[in-house]
C-alpha cells in the first residue's frame, strides 16, 4: 500500500512541474519592395513538452504593429482574420506559412533587406519570452 501511495505522490509531484518545451524552427520574413509598409513573419512552433502552451503575442522593433493573423476563404474571397492567441498542444507543431497562419508586421519603420536578420520576441503563457532571429528572404 505504501508503494502505491508513493507512486501516486511521485506522479502528482512530477506532473505539477511538467511543462511545455517550445522550439521555434525555420523563422523567416518575406522581403517586400521599398514602398511596402507591411510584411509577414513565418515559422514553425513545436511543443515537444507534455503540457499545452499559448502564444500570446509577438514583438519586434521593425514594425509599429504586430498581429497574429489567419488567412481564410470566405465565399471565394481571401481575408485575413486577427487571432488573439494560438494554443500549442503538447507534442504538436503549428505552421505559420504564406496563405495560412502568419504574423503580420504593419507599419514598417524601415525596409527589411534580403539576408538581414530581424529580432522577434515571442511571448508564451507558460514558457515566457523566446527570442528569435528571422532572416529576410524572397519566397
Amino acid at each position: 500500500m505504501k508503494k502505491i501511495v508513493l507512486v501516486l505522490i511521485t506522479g502528482i509531484f512530477f506532473s505539477a512541474f511538467a511543462k511545455p518545451d517550445i522550439v521555434v524552427e525555420s523563422p523567416w520574413v518575406r522581403a517586400v519592395p521599398p514602398s511596402s509598409k507591411n510584411t509577414a513573419l513565418f515559422m514553425t512552433i513545436k511543443n515537444t513538452g507534455n503540457r499545452e502552451d499559448t502564444l500570446l503575442s509577438v514583438k519586434t522593433d521593425i514594425a509599429k504593429m504586430v498581429m497574429i493573423h489567419k488567412t481564410v476563404n470566405e465565399n471565394g474571397i481571401m481575408k485575413m482574420i486577427h487571432i488573439d492567441n494560438i494554443k500549442i498542444p503538447p507534442n504538436k507543431k503549428i505552421n505559420f506559412k504564406p496563405g495560412g497562419l502568419h504574423v503580420m508586421l504593419m507599419g514598417l519603420k524601415k525596409n527589411p533587406e534580403i539576408g538581414e536578420k530581424i529580432k522577434f520576441i515571442l511571448v508564451f503563457k507558460k514558457s515566457g519570452k523566446i527570442t528569435v532571429y528571422a532572416p529576410v528572404k524572397m519566397k
